[in-house]
């Protein structure tokens, strides 16, 4: 300590200014020093939480584009069910893409958003449990159309070779009467066997004209009890997404959406009606 002291009064006067002045520089660089790396650590937390918010934002696009996307497909592919033979596909198969990116938002998604979603994807579920189970009809009808229309080809094969036959049998005038009572009998026959065929036909396109009219306006409902749980879905997926939303305008736009398609679709069905 007496060494510190003796060596602390060895310095000239005219030199603590000086020492002064330089321990009152060192001082502002540490503490210019610490601001400095107090605002370095706060602006990489910054940075680093703006870039987690810009790949979380960039994934959620990138998601709920292609969710919003494959939705539409699935009103469409609902819609198509009467014109598909599913004895040669999978009538599920339609909606695996909306479900497996309804999967992928609720991964991404926030949890209200994901609710929805989730909702919503049980909500298609059992809408194509029902649709399935009123294709059987439409099924059957289909089904008996195409068999009477083989049979009824197979007996106008039949009509047109009889006549064949008869008509060898003139240009050879062969006079055996038992002959051609038994072309006529055959040609009789298959003619009526024919028309059968064609009738039971006819009354199969009947129940599958029917049939497709009522699955037609019953999806119709099914989908416009969807539109509000949809319209919530996507005004939840706008706010995820930072855009602005407007709840009441989407509904009012739905439903406007919903009632313009409703009279359209009475028309079409109207107009098949008269025709039928």
């Amino acid at each position: 300590m007496n060494t510190i002291s003796s060596l602390l009064g060895a310095i000239p006067t005219a030199v603590w200014p000086t020492i002064a002045g330089a321990l009152i520089a060192l001082a502002g660089v540490f503490l210019s020093n610490a601001s400095h790396n107090k605002r370095l650590r706060v602006q990489l937390a910054n940075d680093a939480a703006e870039k987690s918010k810009e790949r979380i934002a960039t994934l959620r696009r990138d998601v709920y584009l292609k969710a919003a996307e494959e939705m539409v497909k699935a009103g469409s592919f609902l819609a198509g069910l009467p014109q598909a033979d599913l004895t040669k596909a999978n009538a599920g198969e339609g909606l695996q893409a909306f479900f497996g990116s309804a999967a992928k938002l609720q991964l991404v998604a926030e949890p209200k958003t994901a609710l929805l979603v989730n909702e919503l994807s049980s909500a298609y579920g059992g809408l194509l449990m029902h649709a399935l189970a009123r294709l059987i009809p439409l099924q059957d009808a289909k089904s008996d159309r195409d068999i009477q229309d083989e049979l009824y080809k197979r007996s106008q094969a039949e009509v047109s070779r009889v006549l064949s036959d008869m008509a060898k049998f003139n240009e050879s005038a062969n006079i055996d009467e038992r002959v051609f009572a038994a072309l006529r009998r055959a040609f009789e026959w298959n003619s009526q066997t024919s028309n059968r065929h064609a009738e039971l036909r006819d009354q199969a396109w009947d129940r599958i004209n029917v049939s497709q009219r009522d699955f037609s306006r019953r999806l119709f409902l099914d989908l416009r009890n969807l539109g509000d749980l949809q319209v919530r879905v996507m005004v939840e997926i706008r706010r995820d997404l930072g855009l602005t939303s407007d709840l009441e305008a989407f509904r009012n736009q739905m439903n406007c959406q919903w009632q313009k398609m409703e009279s359209q679709l009475n028309a079409v069905l109207q107009q098949f009606e008269q025709q039928a």
